[in-house]
């Protein structure tokens, strides 16, 4: 492993909580010279939507996920960093989603952001971070807001 990394994930949902983490990514990709690539996970995407399925019932869901995927990496791009790809991908899982383009992009590090739960609700809940620090075979950085 090379000790920065060449390909950063940047997972977002467009929450509050994901915004530090943005733009962390953007400053270790400006400084490392690093590409990124962002995803959404959201339960409210079909598989077809995804994928730009004119015939999907849920365009609409994916068409503001990909606006959500643009404006971040405008974003990004302003902060000196690096964008290469965005996924737009179906799941109720974010965290095992997340996990598994990690695999499947070679991935150098991913950075998340943290909605600071506490003890109740991380308990019921779970935590998408939490989740990607244990199984990632990556870094994984995260970023709580600030």
């Amino acid at each position: 492993m090379a000790l920065f990394p060449t390909k950063i994930l940047v997972a977002t949902d467009g929450s509050e909580s994901a915004a530090p983490a943005v733009r962390a990514a953007a400053e270790v990709s400006a400084k490392t010279d690093s590409e990124i690539e962002l995803v959404y996970v959201g339960e409210d995407i079909s598989t077809p939507a995804a994928y730009n399925d004119p015939n999907s019932s849920d365009t609409e869901a994916a068409r503001e996920a990909r606006e959500l995927l643009d404006d971040v990496a405008k974003e990004i791009e302003a902060d000196g960093g690096k964008v290469v790809e965005s996924h737009i991908v179906p799941g109720e899982k974010p965290a095992e989603e997340i996990v598994k383009l990690t695999r499947e992009q070679d991935v150098g590090l991913v950075v998340v952001g943290s909605r600071g739960l506490g003890r109740l609700q991380y308990a019921v809940q779970g935590s998408v971070s939490s989740t990607v620090v244990r199984e990632a075979e990556c870094p994984v950085l995260v970023v709580h807001g600030a």
